[in-house]
């Protein structure tokens, strides 16, 4: 395992001391490299295709030469530093690429290998482990190595979040091992356009070192904590014959890393993750709320206006006819009728409810309370961050998260989006709007709008939202796809592509507007209220929602990511006018119960319970519902957990352990990893601190491991039984847009 406090002296400070570093790279086994025109530069990206982007717009598209290294995989582009970073102007640039983690954390020891011949507790504390370049990976150290010996710097391209921090300080320990003489910077960026590649090298920065330590802190734990979890459930249910019960599926494939997963004598691995488990939980939790809703009965009370069309004596006439056919329930004729629903919106008791009934069905008219007419707005959505990306192209183009991820991961390595990975909804003040805009007036469809918001006064700053991670702004459309590049992409990169260009201008335009008209009044002492709404101005919703575009003929826009519906105009009521109803309903219903998660719902339970972060979430959902096999889809996008998946949770919560797949005890875990990040915990207390609960755990599902099996049994078997997606996948009840976002709460405001 990697000693990192030996390579602090290597790292170069920030600010004026960079431009030191450059001016004093002089002198000893340096020279040579001057006479041949300048520094050599070692670059290392995290991905090929960034290092071919990043080279390409470094170099101009001029005078870049690529080669084959050590890696087939990861090719070597060669050019001369084009910016005036003082005498590195000339620099000789090497640029080539990991592909994503370069070392693993496993097991040293031999003797855990074995699964059988081991004893799991030992996977806790006493089981050595280090971190590893595995096989499939050597050949990327080696193309390392070889580049670093004729370097003088390395620039760290890596992403720049934790994750990327953590594989920088892989490819360091990789380079400073091959040559102890290389300096070492840190390239920060968000986008992979010529503004933020320039920027970014001209402002070196150093690696930080405590966001690698916390996610190695973050890796120790899920490997001693996955590997003893998942060697007990899947040695468990083979001895105790569960395997029989669950067919050749199980409980998913193998894990990462030989301590854990590796055993070639266990095809079938039911593993554990300690977040694949708190995911798994919030799916198991909704069918446990879903089967334990019993239906009740409520009532509730309507009135109406009918509005009456016509001349002064035809109307006279239709009210006399209306007055002589109310009945209880009955009424219509003439024109248009205004629902009034009733304040107390609904009421469980039936007696109550015919009581008020008979009142309200008696009374001999209604009286206007108030009417209010008011000017409210719609605001737009906020600059996007990773979490609402996911949640607005799953809910709206049905992709799932995972998916998402890989396109926009795509999209950015060729310079078409910022980076995608972001809890950030706020834009930094430095970030220039305009010039950004511009970058798409000559999109087809979109152009017209985006010079529309510059010049014609329709744009407005985007205010932001209240998260900011520090290391990148929410993601933007960074280069306009050409026609031939765009028609060259698969269907969802079109789709993200389009979403990220639309979310991006309609938080830079101007609210909707409309004027509400509410109308209260009573009837034998109950209350009712009607609402009736005009939108005079749909703004940001003619590029977000679903058109015109331009207004009254403009191109309509399908799919759409919000909407705003008007409601019929209200009739004009005067303070203190009574009328008689229309009609006056007592309707029956039954409470509807609660459906299963979609993904966007588990994605908002994740981070409103801190499992995982904007980069991760999506992947421990492919794990549970993909790779695991802990739960699949059913019906319009519903998750719904396997029979597995369900006998595991409720296993460990027979046993008092539910903090094993609650979301409680990962959140803690989440947290200490930000504290080791932030310098208040070593790394050592954080993984004790969480360690010592689960050993405990650990010990009582070993002492109870029949009891434990006795559950699993009995939910695998009668899960059998059950058509799941009959019974779990039904139709999507009638919701309004965005119902459960929490930006919406506040998406209405008056003026």
């Amino acid at each position: 395992m990697r000693n990192n406090n030996n390579n602090n002296h290597q790292f170069q400070q920030r600010g004026g001391n960079n431009n030191n570093a450059y001016n004093n790279n002089n002198g000893g086994g340096n020279n040579g490299a001057r006479n041949n025109g300048g520094v050599k530069i070692l670059n290392v990206a995290e991905k090929p295709s960034v290092a071919k982007e990043v080279s390409r717009v470094l170099c101009g598209g001029r005078g870049c030469q690529s080669r084959q290294g050590a890696s087939k995989f990861n090719r070597i582009f060669e050019f001369i530093n084009p910016f005036p970073i003082n005498n590195a102007r000339n620099a000789q640039m090497k640029f080539t690429s990991v592909t994503g983690h370069l070392m693993n954390y496993d097991f040293t020891e031999h003797e855990y290998k074995s699964w059988e011949h081991s004893d799991a507790r030992d996977l806790f504390g006493r089981a050595r482990i280090a971190k590893l370049v595995p096989d499939d990976k050597k050949e990327v150290k080696v193309n390392l190595e070889r580049e670093a010996r004729t370097s003088e710097w390395l620039i760290l391209w890596l992403d720049c979040d934790r994750e990327g921090e953590n594989i920088a300080m892989e490819v360091v320990d990789v380079c400073l091992n091959a040559n102890r003489r290389l300096k070492v910077f840190r390239a920060r960026f968000s986008a992979l356009s010529y503004q933020d590649v320039s920027r970014a090298l001209m402002n070196l920065q150093r690696p930080d070192e405590a966001a690698s330590i916390a996610v190695d802190a973050r890796q120790e734990l899920d490997l001693r904590l996955g590997a003893a979890f998942t060697r007990f459930n899947t040695l468990c249910v083979k001895r105790n014959g569960v395997l029989a019960l669950l067919g050749e599926n199980g409980g998913g494939g193998g894990e990462r890393g030989g301590g854990r997963g590796n055993d070639r004598d266990n095809k079938t691995v039911i593993s554990y993750g300690p977040c694949q488990f708190p995911t798994l939980g919030f799916i198991v939790q909704r069918k446990w709320d879903v089967d334990a809703h019993v239906p009740e009965k409520f009532w509730t009370i309507s009135i109406g206006y009918q509005m009456v069309e016509g001349g002064q004596q035809q109307q006279q006439q239709q009210q006399q006819q209306r007055q002589q056919r109310q009945r209880r329930g009955g009424g219509g004729g003439g024109g248009r009728v205004v629902e009034f629903r009733w304040n107390r919106q609904r009421v469980f008791d039936e007696h109550l409810a015919n009581s008020l009934f008979e009142r309200v069905q008696n009374a001999p008219h209604a009286t206007v309370l108030s009417t209010r007419g008011q000017e409210i707005k719609k605001w737009p959505p906020h600059p996007l961050n990773t979490l609402e990306m996911q949640k607005r192209v799953n809910r709206v183009l049905r992709i799932a998260p995972e998916k998402i991820m890989k396109v926009a991961e795509e999209l950015y390595q060729k310079g078409f989006i910022s980076y995608p990975r972001t809890e950030t909804d706020r834009f930094p003040d430095s970030f220039n709007f305009l010039e950004n805009i511009a970058l798409f007036y000559n999109h087809d469809t979109f152009g017209p709008y985006a010079r529309e918001l510059v010049e014609r006064d329709g744009f407005r700053k985007p205010p932001g939202g209240h998260r900011d991670d520090k290391a990148h702004p929410p993601i933007y459309p960074a280069k306009l796809a050409t026609a031939h590049e765009y028609n060259g992409w698969k269907r969802e990169n079109q789709q993200v592509y389009d979403f990220v260009l639309r979310h991006f201008l309609a938080t830079c335009s101007k609210p909707a507007v409309g004027y509400k008209t509410t109308v209260e009044v009573d009837c034998a002492g109950e209350g009712f209220k009607a609402n009736g709404l005009m939108i005079a101005d749909r703004a940001y919703l003619r590029i977000y929602g679903p058109g015109p575009i331009f207004p009254p003929d403009g191109p309509r826009l399908n799919p759409y990511f919000d909407n705003w519906t008007a409601q019929e105009e209200l009739p004009t009521f005067e303070d203190g006018e009574r009328f008689q109803p229309s009609h006056r309903n007592l309707r029956d219903s039954e409470t509807v119960k609660p459906q299963m998660l979609s993904e966007v719902d588990l994605l908002t339970l994740m981070e409103k319970n801190g499992i995982g972060t904007d980069a991760t979430q999506a992947q421990h959902i492919d794990k549970v519902v993909g790779e695991r096999g802990y739960a699949k889809k059913v019906g319009e996008n519903r998750l719904v957990p396997t029979n597995i998946g369900e006998a595991l949770v409720a296993g460990y919560d027979s046993l008092q352990l539910g903090f094993m797949w609650q979301p409680t005890k990962r959140a803690e875990m989440e947290k200490d990893v930000d504290n080791v990040h932030r310098g208040s915990i070593t790394k050592e207390d954080a993984i004790r601190k969480n360690i010592e609960p689960m050993l405990r755990a650990f010990a009582k599902c070993e002492s109870n491991e029949q009891d434990l099996i006795r559950i699993v049994k009995r939910f695998v078997e009668r899960g059998r039984n059950v058509n799941v997606e009959q019974r779990y996948g039904g139709p999507e009840r009638e919701r309004d847009f965005f119902e459960d976002e929490e930006e919406d709460e506040g998406a209405f405001d008056d003026a």
